[in-house]
């Protein structure tokens, strides 16, 4: 069979075509190509860019956080504990070893001579934290410490003991304080741990700021309408009567949430010792303002509390919306 011949014309439109669609088509492919590598290296270099994002950000220092606190705290404990023989000092010196930075006097700063006194720690209070860098920090804590000492008895009285044929006097233990002070520790950390860097040091107690309390309530927009200061008066004494000692689901039948919680087993209702109606932002809703005496159930003292409440009437029944301390 002979082959089938076609005119130029259409061969060479053939030519052309398919050199189009082949040059498309690897055009297409290595476009391709091209998009995924991009892709894959913006991937790729979006995660270590992350630590640096991160530094931009701000840095996280530890030293001032709740672990460099910690540290502080129980730096405190050994730093404040000493007795006066060579013994206890040598004791100290490696109890307080684990918190220094190599070349730190190793009684942090400490001299015992002329003491008189040993110390243990009562309690610690971080007071204050402040950052002097991006892995180091002062943490001011407030200290109660106690002071002891051995007191040898008299020499006259050991003499007469003595020539009486008695039994000499022994030696008295005494106690001073507990002593309050406010305590630096510079603190610093590699990331893993912390350490006591510079040498710690006592500074003044902080003065009592200058606040005034928040004013009593006034009277401005009391309710003058007697009747219904009235049955509020009888609703609050009902009321707190049923928040000290009633269930839960009591305290419900009075109350138009589940926020109130009872109190029962904590307090004793005594009275409401006086109180300021106003009118509310809706109809049969009242702001009341009350100063309520309690007694504590363990100790039988005394405490008045002033409350804020929202109550309100329906169907001539009176709940409470809403009470919290003011």
């Amino acid at each position: 069979m002979k082959k089938r011949e076609y005119p130029k014309t259409v061969f060479r439109k053939k030519i052309t075509k398919a050199v189009f669609w082949t040059g498309f088509a690897l055009v297409f492919f290595l476009s391709v190509i091209a998009i995924v590598r991009v892709g894959n290296a913006t991937a790729g270099s979006s995660e270590p860019d992350q630590p640096k994002q991160a530094e931009a950000s701000g840095v996280i220092n530890l030293a001032s956080g709740e672990g460099g606190q910690s540290f502080a705290q129980n730096f405190a404990a050994e730093y404040f504990s000493w007795g006066l023989s060579d013994e206890d000092k040598e004791k100290r010196m490696k109890r307080l070893s684990r918190y220094l930075a190599a070349g730190l006097d190793e009684q942090a700063g400490l001299s015992f001579e002329g003491m008189e006194w040993g110390s243990s720690l009562k309690e610690s209070q971080v007071w204050k934290v402040e950052e002097t860098g991006d892995d180091s920090a002062l943490v001011t804590l407030r200290v109660e410490h106690e002071l002891k000492r051995t007191v040898p008895p008299d020499p006259e009285a050991v003499k007469k003991a003595k020539e009486d044929k008695k039994d000499p006097p022994k030696a008295k233990e005494e106690k001073d304080g507990p002593h309050e002070k406010y305590f630096v520790v510079p603190v610093k950390t590699d990331g893993q741990s912390f350490a006591v860097h510079e040498i710690p040091y006592l500074t003044a107690a902080p003065e009592k700021p200058d606040i005034t309390a928040e004013p009593a309530s006034s009277e401005d927009g009391k309710l003058n309408d007697s009747e219904i200061q009235q049955e509020i008066h009888s609703f609050l004494n009902t009321f707190f009567k049923v928040y000290t000692t009633g269930t839960a689901e009591e305290l419900a039948y009075y109350t138009e949430t589940d926020d109130i919680q009872s109190m029962n087993g904590v307090l004793l209702f005594k009275e409401v010792q006086n109180f300021i109606v106003r009118e509310g932002e809706r109809t049969e809703e009242y702001q009341v303002d009350a100063n309520v005496l309690f007694e504590d159930e363990l100790s039988k003292a005394k405490m008045a509390y002033p409350y804020q409440l929202t109550v309100t009437q329906v169907n001539d029944r009176w709940f409470v919306q809403r009470i919290e301390h003011r």
